[in-house]
């Protein structure tokens, strides 16, 4: 008997919640008049998240001339827009408690992977790269949740999905819904933007779907080229196997096949001591 996804969400004894300071940077993408200055002291009052992002800021990876010691000078150092992205990484990473028998390191890991690809896909494309990075972030919340409340389930899938089934198709035959559909449904309730929401709910498959939009798309690659990463195939190997049906309905060219796509998988995230 399948399950109804409402009934996944009502086993989750405590469905995770993002701090506020994280809602309101997703929220406001885009605005033009929200208040930076207002945002860094709302994010200086959640410590967990203010040194989680200041040990980032002050590692090797942003090999920055002096040492950053406050959320606004981190501003000053970095812009907001790669702070925001560091804070939405930490606040979400956070939300998320820790699983018997799943490895959240490793998830973050690809995660952290899946949200670069998405943004270096997203500025090739002059989309909304933003929202590409939270997009790919967040597009794997759904396995979390199942694990968290369906955990036997859970793990005959992801045996299933070692022995080559796709992840999409055994979820829908065992749970009657995919891990997609448990995220898009999270944001729901975390009341995020419907952009985002559509994001996350069609970029499994997004041709099963006419209208899916470029960041499910994007996403879609993404997570294909971080698998890619995380198994060290080759190059030859990711173009044999890339959703090109995907990447052509966005416009991605042959050329940035061959010239631009090994330079994108060499981007590096950064961010994987938020996880620690």
């Amino acid at each position: 008997m399948l399950m109804p996804m409402n009934q996944l969400f009502d086993q989750i004894h405590k469905i995770p919640q993002v701090p506020d300071v994280v809602r309101t940077l997703i929220v406001q993408f885009n605005d033009p008049k929200v208040d930076f200055n207002a945002i860094a002291k709302n994010i200086e009052k959640e410590q967990m998240i203010s040194l989680k992002v200041l040990r980032l800021v002050n590692s090797a990876h942003f090999g920055l001339s002096k040492k950053v010691g406050t959320i606004q000078d981190a501003i000053v150092m970095l812009g907001m827009n790669q702070l925001r992205t560091l804070v939405i990484a930490s606040g979400l990473v956070n939300s998320i408690p820790k699983i018997e028998n799943f490895n959240l390191a490793h998830f973050w890991e690809n995660s952290f992977r899946t949200a670069t690809y998405a943004k270096g896909l997203s500025k090739e494309l002059k989309i909304d790269a933003d929202l590409a990075f939270t997009a790919g972030l967040i597009s794997d919340l759904g396995n979390i949740l199942i694990h968290m409340g369906a955990p036997k389930e859970a793990n005959e899938i992801d045996q299933h999905v070692k022995a080559g089934s796709t992840r999409s198709s055994i979820e829908t035959r065992r749970l009657g819904f995919t891990s997609e559909d448990v995220c898009a449904e999270l944001c729901r309730r975390w009341h995020f933007s419907p952009e985002l929401i559509d994001a996350v709910a069609h970029c499994g498959e997004p041709l099963k779907t006419a209208n899916s939009s470029h960041q499910a798309c994007v996403v879609h690659i993404a997570r294909y080229l971080s698998y890619c990463q995380q198994s060290s195939l080759s190059m030859e190997e990711v173009l044999k196997t890339f959703p090109s049906e995907v990447a052509a309905k966005i416009g991605l060219s042959e050329t940035f096949m061959t010239e631009k796509l090994p330079e994108l998988l060499m981007l590096e995230s950064g961010m994987e001591s938020l996880a620690a």
